[in-house]
């Protein structure tokens, strides 16, 4: 493992180095303009942004990489249900609790100023689930909800039609025909308070 432990280190190097001229270049180029300057260093929007960026650029080189080596778009989804299953195990993720305002129309489920209370790392999802997808990149999306700024994290909400097995992995279908792993979904909703604290719940 002498090499790859020494391969790993130059690219956390370079890691380290590119990070600095990203939140550099978005000093000069960016926050000097956001109304969010001020208090920077307690929202360190500049670090997340930062990090999100990395993260993206890096998994698109690698996107790119497996593209070259003729890896059809279904092996690159399982290669990152994977990534994310190993992930989550070795970090000892468990289910979880989280409450998300909302702030805009999800609509046919939810209006805006509802709540969702959301089980995260869904150990079992079943049919006639409501569940969060993001929007984003299902791995960046998997980092950037790790962090303090989890709870804003762009999604919608679909509703399961169907649990099932493939190439290995745990998928599900939802009503508008959308087939995704399990491990790409940020989480299960299990009641949705609207703002006169009535609760509609999903259990």
């Amino acid at each position: 493992m002498g090499k790859l432990t020494e391969t790993l280190g130059e690219f956390q190097e370079s890691t380290s180095k590119y990070y600095q001229e990203i939140m550099k270049i978005l000093e000069e180029e960016y926050c000097w303009k956001c109304p969010m300057r001020t208090n920077s260093r307690e929202t360190f929007c500049r670090e997340v942004e930062a990090w999100i960026r990395l993260t993206e650029s890096m998994e698109a080189g690698l996107r790119n990489e497996l593209t070259h080596e003729n890896y059809s778009p279904d092996d690159m989804e399982v290669v990152a249900t994977k990534f994310l299953e190993k992930k989550m195990k070795n970090q000892e993720i468990k289910e979880d609790n989280l409450i998300i305002k909302l702030e805009q129309d999800a609509e046919p489920f939810a209006r805006s100023g509802d709540f969702l209370y959301v089980k995260t790392y869904p150990i079992r999802v079943k049919k006639d689930d409501l569940v969060l997808m993001p929007r984003a990149c299902p791995l960046a999306t998997y980092w950037y909800i790790k962090t303090f700024k989890r709870s804003t994290v762009p999604f919608k909400i679909f509703k399961v039609a169907r649990v099932f097995q493939k190439r290995g992995c745990r998928y599900i279908k939802t009503e508008d025909g959308l087939e995704v792993p399990v491990e790409y979904l940020i989480g299960v909703v299990k009641n949705i308070i609207g703002p006169d604290l009535s609760m509609q719940s999903w259990e």
